[in-house]
């Protein structure tokens, strides 16, 4: 993962959210902290980019997490989102 753009939106969920990176085909998860996005996972052609509706979730800093092929991406700085 190497951008998530917004990085913020609001706490009752329904923010666009687009991830940027690599390896992203065949997609099979994507999570706020603990809370899962349940549907409209959109990956690219190429697998470099995936858009989701970010869920609800509770005010402050949140890791963003994509699980592809089996591998769950590791959590970093440049994955998290913010509920405000």
């Amino acid at each position: 993962m190497t951008s998530v753009s917004p990085n913020t939106g609001t706490h009752l969920g329904g923010t666009t959210v687009v991830i940027k990176g690599a390896g992203f085909t065949g997609a099979t998860a994507v999570n706020f902290g603990g809370t899962a996005v349940t549907s409209g996972i959109a990956v690219s052609n190429g697998g470099t980019k995936i858009t989701v509706t970010a869920p609800a979730g509770t005010a402050g800093s949140v890791d963003i997490t994509v699980t592809a092929g089996g591998s769950t991406s590791d959590e970093s700085p440049k994955e998290n989102y913010t509920y405000v």
